[in-house]
């Protein structure tokens, strides 16, 4: 393991993966943080037909960016060899851990979101629901932010702006996103890469 227990690097054979590891999780966490800022503060001024278009955009790139970023760390049954060998050194570099990062460990809302076409058909066979990418702020009538909150098998996928949340349905399951925890997740994981590519220059 290059970062060894005491904070001392040892030098690897593996050190191209270490760069490029190192790049593209400092590039998605970059992206997944841009992500966050655009929902928070809808600062874009490129021209959408309507403001969900806008949110559905950015909820789906920070998804994307989160299970990306997941996928250097996440350890399943089918990782054998080099790829086990690759996620337990990133563990062990970025310091990460299930308990330390548990919303970024959590990979079932970016699986979802990108089946969303094959949930959406079954909320519209089942239940003559539309399914879909909601949007509750301050302009959505209460009773329609009740009816979103509440009836999840019908509304699978919905950012809540007044609580900051990423209110997603996956089979019988409710996986909520705490937009404010999953950013200080991303910018604690972004120090412990920053530290990293220390060792590598």
């Amino acid at each position: 393991m290059p970062l060894l227990f005491n904070g001392a690097y040892a030098e690897c054979d593996d050190k191209s993966y270490e760069a490029e590891a190192t790049y593209y999780l400092g590039f998605q966490i970059l992206s997944a943080l841009f992500s966050i800022n655009q929902l928070l503060s809808e600062t874009d001024n490129f021209a959408w037909d309507n403001r969900c278009q806008y949110y559905h955009y950015y909820s789906d790139h920070l998804l994307y960016s989160v299970g990306q970023i997941a996928n250097r760390f996440i350890i399943s049954n089918k990782d054998k060899g080099l790829i086990l060998k690759r996620k337990e050194m990133n563990r062990n570099n970025y310091r990460f851990s299930d308990k330390a990062y548990p919303i970024i460990s959590d990979k079932r809302a970016r699986n979802m979101i990108e089946h969303i076409d094959e949930h959406n058909q079954t909320i519209i066979s089942t239940q003559k629901g539309v399914g879909g990418f909601n949007l509750i702020d301050n302009t959505v009538d209460c009773e329609l932010i009740d009816v979103l909150r509440k009836k999840r098998d019908l509304h699978p996928y919905t950012i809540d702006l007044i609580e900051k949340k990423i209110l997603i349905r996956r089979k019988t399951e409710n996986i909520d996103i705490e937009i404010d925890e999953l950013k200080k997740e991303l910018i604690e994981l972004q120090k412990n890469v920053k530290s990293f590519e220390g060792y590598l220059r």
